[in-house]
């Protein structure tokens, strides 16, 4: 029974807390239903925060685990390019003898 009543308190709670931040001039909540904001106010409970919370931490920490991986890519690319032109231009002149001592 004491759960139900908190879920009530919490429930007005949001839905005034969302109100108040909708009559601040030029804010509206976005439409999409994947929106922070919108996945709040579907919460029922406090587990239910917590559950998001975490999920959004977790998304959090995956694209920072991402932006790491990128970021070693880049910096692999950023290496192996100038030995590619290198070695490239390197071939292009090997051909180029081959070519001519070939005729």
């Amino acid at each position: 029974m004491t759960d139900q009543a908190g879920e009530g308190r919490f429930q007005a709670l949001l839905e005034s807390a969302v109100q108040a931040y909708e009559k601040q001039p030029g804010t509206t909540l976005p439409d999409s239903g994947n929106s922070l904001a919108m996945q709040l106010q579907r919460c029922h409970s406090v587990d239910d925060i917590a559950t998001l919370m975490q999920d959004q931490a977790q998304s959090f920490n995956d694209l920072r685990q991402r932006d790491r991986m990128f970021k070693s890519i880049k910096t692999t690319v950023s290496i192996l390019s100038p030995i590619y032109s290198v070695a490239s231009v390197g071939l292009v002149r090997r051909k180029v003898l081959i070519a001519c001592f070939n005729l």
